[in-house]
């Protein structure tokens, strides 16, 4: 009995409605702008010879098919091409400058890299000889800064 339905539904030629308006939007994307569905029901009424008036059904499953057949034609917001992120970055860069530090600020750091270097010489000199490098380092840039 479903099988009979199924076949009724499709008219015969083995069609869903769904597919025969996924054809007819495809054949003719322009009845997809229009607001109106008279002319495609009117096909509809023309291709099914045995039907006088169009089923709720059939308007339903029209509609629907409108719908989701416009929706994948809108352009969808999705993740920009890297070239324009590569461009966005650079132009960032060029237009802020870097930021002047106070020298105040940076003889209080200078005085606090000197403690720290003191606190590991006092701890461990012979263990800590790459830290106590890598804040000299540290100390020597901080103070080529104080001096520009």
């Amino acid at each position: 009995m479903a099988k009979k339905r199924a076949k009724q539904a499709r008219g015969g030629n083995g069609e869903s409605h769904t597919g025969y308006f996924r054809r007819v939007f495809t054949e003719n994307p322009k009845l997809l702008e229009g607001s109106s569905n008279q002319e495609v029901l009117n096909r509809w009424l023309t291709d099914h010879a045995g039907e006088k008036e169009v089923p709720g059904k059939v308007k339903a499953i029209l509609s629907n098919i409108k719908s989701v057949m416009r929706k994948k034609l809108r352009k969808k917001p999705g993740r920009r091409p890297k070239e324009e992120k590569m461009a966005e970055a650079t132009q960032m860069a060029v237009v802020t400058s870097p930021r002047r530090v106070a020298a105040r600020s940076l003889e209080v750091l200078e005085e606090t890299i000197d403690e720290c270097m003191t606190l590991a010489k006092n701890l461990d000199p012979e263990g800590l000889v790459e830290v106590l490098a890598a804040l000299r380092r540290a100390r020597n840039q901080v103070v080529w800064k104080i001096g520009e």
